[in-house]
């Protein structure tokens, strides 16, 4: 029952991660996981490459070795959330797009309620809130502002650019080029930034991706390969999916970098600064509201759809189903929030 709850939890985790303006971080809070998950990322390193690798070599004692340092890492814990946020973005990809560009209010009106709800679960963890803390809160805040409003403004510029040719014409031929070396190295980079910003409560991963034009192309990329499934099962892999799986290895290479290196950054904060830090975090929460607001002034370009500015709602029917779902995304929170109490 633990690992499906653990499977569950990475489940949620990794819809979290692909949703603009959601963080994957904020559920891991929520679920009660946070402090584990990165403790368990911090104890990654060379000794852990070491210790596997050794295993090939066959050497005596390597297998003993490398189980002694799996159980270092948590490795369990981290499988289970890793296979069921992997199954999250395979699964709920196309459908996560399609929410955004065509039930986007309500879709938003559901994080938000996520989102603000949320912000009690770090709130509780604070030893107290003094100047410092409220300082720290207010320069957070400040950070995902300019951040949110920064990436709003580079999609629009894209969007005047392309015109109806679309958002990015790498989701528009499909995939059918092998990506330059320069991509590759861009998609990498964005890995490791984006997960960075991922693990981060506040901050999402998927916002950075669509500033830097690789959101689509990758869920493109997902999306090919899912439906590509047997022909790589054959081991007769078509071009264009030659393509996607370079883009997907290249993003979860810079991945698997950014999350090693930026957790033990993290660690170390929270044991040295806990308090400020929480703070922080507390401040990155509150200003990624900004970011959810779910009602815009829109237009569709190339099929996606571009956010131009905010709005205040109308008295209609959109409005009630998004304060409806909105009020259901608080209550979700709320759940969540008592079965980590029942369960301890």
């Amino acid at each position: 029952m633990n690992a499906l709850r653990l499977f569950a939890n990475g489940f949620l985790i990794g819809i979290a991660n692909i949703i603009p303006g959601m963080s994957g971080g904020t559920l891991a809070l929520v679920l009660g996981i946070y402090e584990r998950l990165i403790a368990a990322l911090r104890n990654i390193g060379l000794s852990t490459v070491k210790s596997v690798l050794g295993v090939v070599s066959f050497r005596k004692g390597a297998f003993a070795a490398a189980k002694a340092e799996l159980r270092r890492i948590d490795f369990n814990f981290l499988a289970l959330l890793g296979l069921g946020a992997i199954a999250a973005v395979l699964l709920t990809s196309s459908l996560i797009v399609y929410l955004l560009n065509y039930q986007h209010d309500a879709t938003y009106g559901f994080f938000s309620g996520l989102i603000l709800t949320s912000i009690l679960i770090p709130a509780r963890m604070l030893k107290r809130c003094g100047g410092k803390e409220v300082l720290v809160m207010l320069i957070a805040v400040a950070l995902i502002l300019s951040l949110t409003v920064g990436m709003g403004e580079k999609q629009l510029v894209k969007a005047d650019r392309n015109g109806e040719q679309g958002l990015n014409d790498s989701v528009q031929d499909d995939g059918n080029r092998h990506p330059s070396l320069l991509e590759l190295g861009l998609f990498f980079g964005c890995g490791a930034l984006a997960i960075s910003a991922m693990i981060l409560p506040g901050i999402s991963g998927s916002f950075l991706m669509l500033a830097f034009g690789v959101y689509f192309p990758l869920l493109t990329a997902i999306q090919s390969l899912m439906e590509n499934i047997p022909t790589l099962v054959s081991g007769l892999p078509r071009e264009p999916l030659l393509g996607n799986l370079l883009i997907l290895s290249c993003f979860a290479a810079g991945c698997l970098f950014g999350l090693v290196a930026f957790t033990r950054l993290l660690n170390y904060l929270l044991a040295r600064y806990r308090n400020l830090t929480i703070a922080f975090l507390i401040g990155l929460m509150g200003g990624s509201l900004y970011g959810l607001w779910p009602f815009r002034a829109y237009q569709m370009v190339g099929g996606e759809r571009i956010d131009i500015a905010h709005i205040l709602p109308q008295l209609d029917m959109n409005l009630f189903i998004t304060v409806c779902v909105f009020l259901v995304g608080c209550g979700v929170i709320f759940g969540f929030s008592r079965l980590e109490k029942e369960t301890g």
